[in-house]
């Protein structure tokens, strides 16, 4: 059901694009006639009312309105944080990045953040690597964005970066999403 608030912003909105568009074409528009949307005054208010109707359907469509704020959703959890909580996957701090480097086992750490396509794609394919592996390995992430000096300090500057490391030594480097299978080869070959 329509909302009778926001039938009022997208009315205001239509309104308020076309007489800017107006504006604008009476008073910076195009001068040659050669600008395919403020040639005419018709079409500088056509596309202003567009513009303004966009915006104030982005608004309804984004709970602007009170009968929107009165009802909200039930949040339920998403199918990226219920399979994060049944990983093997470690996430790691600058301070616990200390205590995982110097292990026997191998390690392998994906650097990646919560905005990166790709690094939602690897994400996945890491729990298939840590349930491969099991205790032969450590498979760490770490969120660039709320570690930059441990990132920093390996180095990266494109996400997602994985690192293989043993005893506290890189001895493998990956840039860009990766295969499970590439992935346990790289550990197996450290020593896993």
């Amino acid at each position: 059901m329509i909302a009778a608030a926001d039938l009022k912003r997208v009315a205001l909105g239509v309104l308020a694009g076309g007489s800017l568009g107006f504006a604008y074409q009476k008073l910076i528009g195009c001068r040659t006639g050669t600008c395919p949307l403020t040639a005419t005054p018709l079409r500088a208010i056509t596309y202003g009312a567009v513009m303004g109707l966009l915006f104030s359907l982005m608004g309804c469509a984004k709970g602007g309105s009170p009968a929107a704020r009165q009802t909200p959703e039930p949040s339920t959890p998403s199918k990226e944080a219920a399979m994060a909580d049944a990983s093997n996957v470690i996430h790691l701090t600058t301070g616990a990045f200390d205590r995982v480097k110097d292990q026997a086992r191998p390690v392998i750490i994906d650097f990646w953040a919560p905005w990166c396509g790709p690094c939602r794609t690897q994400g996945p394919i890491l729990d298939q690597v840590s349930s491969q592996m099991g205790e032969r390995a450590i498979v760490a992430k770490v969120n660039v964005d709320e570690e930059p000096g441990l990132a920093g300090s390996f180095g990266v500057q494109a996400i997602p970066t994985l690192v293989v490391m043993k005893g506290g030594k890189v001895v493998q480097r990956f840039t860009g999403t990766q295969d499970a299978a590439t992935l346990v080869r790289a550990l197996e070959a450290a020593g896993a």
